[in-house]
């Protein structure tokens, strides 16, 4: 997660001309991080249920949910 998270943010200090090189999938990992971040600050089981639901959608899901199934060239 680490590794995403620091992808996202070399991506947003890029100038606007270079950002075509950042990927969708960057972006999805570093607010995945962001979100394991949010869930490791909650009580017990908490945090738990919070990191569950968090782990339940891969990047490849999240993909062909955003594109309604269809593939990018």
């Amino acid at each position: 997660m680490r590794q995403s998270m620091l992808k996202a943010l070399y991506c947003s200090v890029l100038s606007a001309g270079t950002l075509q090189a950042c990927t969708t999938e960057s972006w999805y990992g570093g607010g995945q991080a962001s979100a394991e971040q949010e869930c490791r600050r909650k009580p017990g089981d908490e945090m738990q249920r919070c990191l569950e639901r968090l782990k339940k959608q891969s990047y490849q899901d999240y993909e062909k949910e955003r594109t309604g199934g269809k593939s990018l060239p």
